[in-house]
């Protein structure tokens, strides 16, 4: 058997996952792939083992089969190979087995394999069992194949899998790789020392630190690891990792981290060198009366409200490191830093100087949560040069956001940990306060009190925000202001050129042929098939090329030359046509989309994407390729020779008939040059767009969960948190039905409105009043293709996919809109087949609400937000229209 590579590996994983589709819920997965994976590795591993004893013996079978010869012990009875012969209640036949082998292993995998329904055939029939059993039997899982460290990378990646597809559970069991790496590496992890998480999930973060001494060369066997999970599949899930990367000397124990801690030493807990943590968030079922009176003393600092428990975990995490070389980081979101009802114990925190480091993190990286994160860092004996201080990194704009996932690249990771161990200020990133500096500010760590921002608005908002802070987007927005009214400059070579080149212009300035981009006096005809071809490689084996993206059709946006997300990389056999960096992709498949991109690197596409480049660059330079394909009279000639009726497609043939006025290569020079420039605007103004309506999402995510948490005060009275039935009425749709001959009379004045915004089919009912309209269906909820909730002004038409909701205070229709648009509805989905969004459910849901005062401000905040929307939107339509326009002139066809 050859090794498996890694491509392999992920493949062979994620397809057992792809055989559970349809059959169970997402968030199901990982109780029955991880135990038969650890199943098939333990046999694997212990046929490898039988194998190399034989061979040291001579061939003797009782030699082979003692136990000193095993890392771990399987019955006969228990074996993959046997599970492979049952035909007929194979869950049951799978039961079985996994128990005889943590019965045959107590002290070490006793209750591995989890509490997963193995014998209920209604959701996993013999058939599907068998097929996962013939799937896992495909490749054989031994060390020569597949050493630790290598299957170790492949269940983290179908953790991360499992966690992209299980949407709002994730967070149980995952936590974003890069902010774990991030803390492992600030906290500098040690060989021999003891590392703890209280709250361990899938183990990740433990592993990570043996992952980083692996990294650095060091001796990691001797690090012993240490957590507590209360999840039982979820803590079975960190031994089987644990065990899977080679890891041997650790201690994972179930149970509730708060009510029933499990690593205690005598009257005290247990303590460890280091703590990494991702505890929940503000959760509300814990038993607050008994941590009161706590008897391992975890309430030094004060007992926390019933509303969040956040405190509590944080006080558990500091009892719980050793006091000569205890140090922590735990990941929280901004409220523990600021929160009023949690102020006091705040403070007691900062006067114990145990606070090593206050780090604030971008949006997004809290899983399948916008939120911006913190990680507070915190020691029990600092350097004599940290003492009585706090360093605040400001490190919201270090985050990448690339394909749906946002995440910190190596460069951001190392900024981060390098202004951590220099501890010295950084203007705009970081910033050494004095203990009495924090008083002053009544014990509140909010980044932005700290550390000054280089803008003006930043600062104002930073001095002017005690108890919450604007989002750190506006930065990126004033920024990318600043680079979009520097490129104009960019077009000044262009405002000396015309449009129109009068008749007699070149006779009666011969200069001005030299000069004018417009003069076709030397344009050359060509066909498109005289300069360009159309390379097709097909690609069997993606290792082989260098490829780096995979992009399908929808990667590729209209009008825009750039490619801004690409897919995962799994095993879909439709992406097979190569392309390499510098060459053009035409969207063949419906060509009045308009899709044409400047590829940025090796990659492979779809087959409804054309890869174009030029044949000959002394006739016609690459970079102006990509600018023809994207004109009008291009793209209507490929539209006009497209073949098919539901899905028209160009093609090659026909396109390469494309006849058009080449100009000169200078003239192509110049002309390429221009179409950058206002290229490169275009570029910067969608830049623009997306930075200012994720500062808008943000401000308003950040504010609504600052009102959450004040909701849940008894002294606070400016919010209350009521169910979504009590601000909005749910109308009869029926009420007023439209008949078949009024369709036709009033059509033209009443647009069209469904689940997913305008659309163009009859509808069924009609209102006239402003209104928000709730999108109904689950397909759209779960991928979020389209907004989910907008608001209209009346005399719309409604099919039967959307809720349609009269808010009862009008002037709240705005805070309610922009809230049910950010909400994340798949726990409230029902239905598999049609999955829907039902109007009890909806009804039901939890909406924070400030009182009247507070509500103007927000709205007035998120006005002003969809104003500089709408107007940088309208110069965005503006610069395309030129580009249009230049093209048009640019590009001439041959009539």
């Amino acid at each position: 058997m050859t090794r498996i590579t890694q491509h392999q590996l992920e493949s062979y994983l994620w397809g057992a996952a792809v055989l559970l589709r349809g059959t169970i819920d997402a968030g199901d997965y990982k109780q029955f792939i991880f135990p038969l994976l650890f199943f098939k590795r333990l046999c694997d591993v212990f046929n490898e083992e039988i194998i190399s004893a034989l061979r040291d013996s001579g061939g003797d079978q009782d030699f082979a089969l003692f136990p000193e010869n095993h890392r771990f012990q399987i019955p006969s009875e228990g074996h993959w190979q046997e599970i492979r012969k049952v035909n007929r209640d194979v869950g049951q036949a799978i039961q079985h087995a996994m128990r005889s082998i943590e019965v045959a292993n107590q002290d070490k995998l006793m209750g591995i394999f989890g509490d997963a329904q193995w014998t209920n055939k209604e959701r996993l029939s013999d058939a599907m069992l068998r097929d996962l059993i013939e799937h896992f039997s495909t490749l054989e899982l031994t060390l020569s194949n597949l050493p630790e460290d290598e299957l170790g990378q492949g269940y983290e990646y179908l953790i991360k899998k499992f966690a992209d597809d299980s949407g709002h559970t994730a967070a149980e069991f995952y936590t974003n790789r890069t902010v774990v790496h991030l803390m492992t590496e600030m906290l500098d992890v040690q060989p021999g020392e003891s590392v703890y998480d209280p709250t361990c999930g899938s183990g990740g973060m433990l592993l990570s630190c043996i992952s980083h001494l692996r990294k650095a060369g060091k001796e990691w066997r001797n690090v012993k690891l240490f957590g507590q999970e209360r999840n039982l599949m979820t803590s079975s899930i960190a031994r089987m990792n644990c065990f899977l990367h080679g890891i041997e000397d650790f201690q994972i124990e179930r149970g509730d981290t708060l009510a029933e801690p499990k690593l205690v030493e005598g009257d005290h807990l247990k303590r460890f060198d280091v703590v990494l943590a991702n505890p929940p968030y503000s959760i509300k079922q814990w038993n607050r009366e008994a941590f009161a009176s706590d008897p391992w003393g975890r309430n030094v600092f004060g007992v926390p409200p019933q509303g969040r428990a956040d405190y509590a975990f944080q006080q558990h995490i500091l009892q719980s490191l050793k006091p000569q070389s205890g140090r922590c980081a735990v990941l929280w979101p901004h409220g523990v830093l600021f929160r009023q009802e949690e102020s006091e114990m705040r403070q007691k925190l900062i006067e114990s100087d145990l606070i090593d480091c206050v780090l604030g993190l971008g949006p997004n990286l809290f899983y399948n949560s916008p939120m911006e994160a913190c990680v507070l860092i915190c020691r029990t004996q600092k350097p004599s040069v940290r003492r009585g201080k706090i360093l605040f990194i400001n490190a919201v704009n270090e985050v990448t956001r690339e394909g749906g996932q946002s995440f910190l690249t190596e460069a951001q990771l190392h900024r981060v940990v390098h202004a951590y161990h220099n501890f010295k200020d950084e203007p705009g990133f970081a910033t050494v306060s004095t203990l009495d500096d924090v008083r002053s500010k009544k014990g509140n760590l909010s980044i932005p009190l700290y550390v000054q921002a280089e803008t003006v608005l930043q600062k104002a908002e930073a001095a002017n925000l005690a108890t919450n802070a604007l989002p750190q987007d506006l930065t990126d927005f004033i920024d990318n202001s600043i680079k979009f009214r520097n490129s104009l400059g960019r077009l000044n070579e262009f405002s000396a050129f015309k449009f129109t080149v009068p008749k007699d212009s070149v006779a009666a300035n011969p200069k001005w042929g030299e000069l004018s981009l417009f003069n076709r006096s030397t344009w050359e005809r060509v066909r498109f098939g005289d300069v360009a071809n159309n390379p097709s490689v097909s690609v069997t084996d993606r290792n082989t090329l260098g490829i780096e993206k995979i992009i399908s059709l929808d990667n590729i946006d209209s009008d825009s030359l750039s490619i801004r997300r690409s897919e995962q990389f799994d095993s879909n056999p439709s992406f097979k046509t190569y392309f390499k960096k510098g060459q053009t992709l035409f969207g063949k498949r419906r060509a009045y989309l308009r899709k044409v991109a400047v590829a940025e690197c090796n990659g492979v596409c779809t087959q409804n994407i054309l890869v174009f480049e030029t044949s000959n660059p002394q006739r016609m330079l690459p970079e102006f390729l990509p600018f023809l394909c994207r004109s009008e009279r291009f793209l209507d000639y490929a539209i006009a020779t497209s073949k098919g009726s539901l899905f028209p497609n160009a093609d090659w043939r026909h396109i390469s008939k494309f006849e058009f006025y080449l100009p000169s290569l200078d003239q192509q020079r110049r002309i390429i040059k221009v179409l950058q420039s206002l290229n490169g605007i275009i570029n910067d103004h969608e830049t623009l767009q997306g930075t200012l309506k994720q500062a808008c999402k943000n401000f308003f995510n950040t504010t609504v969960e600052h009102g959450r948490n004040l909701a849940s005060s008894e002294e606070c009275k400016s919010w209350r948190e009521v169910p979504l039935s009590e601000v909005v009425d749910f109308l009869d749709r029926q009420r007023k039905p439209i008949k078949e001959s009024e369709r036709s009379k009033r059509r033209g004045d009443y647009p069209y409105y469904g689940a997913s915004g305008v659309i163009d089919t009859i509808d069924d009912f009609i209102f006239d009043e402003p209104l928000l309209l709730l999108g109904e269906d689950g397909a759209n909820i779960v991928d979020r293709s389209s907004p989910l909730a907008f608001r209209v002004d009346g005399k719309i038409w409604v099919n039967n996919h959307a809720h349609v909701l009269r808010v009862k205070k009008p002037n709240s229709l705005i805070y309610v809109e922009y809230y049910l648009e950010s909400l994340d509805y798949k726990p409230f989905v029902t239905g598999t087949a049609q999955p829907k969004l039902n109007k009890g459910v909806c009804e039901s849901i939890l909406m924070p609400i400030p009182d009247s005062n507070l509500q103007v401000e927000i709205e007035r905040h998120l006005l002003a937000f969809e104003d500089a929307q709408e107007a940088q939107a309208k110069s965005a339509k503006q610069a395309k229209q030129l580009l249009s326009a230049l093209l048009n002139q640019f590009i001439g066809t041959c009539t």
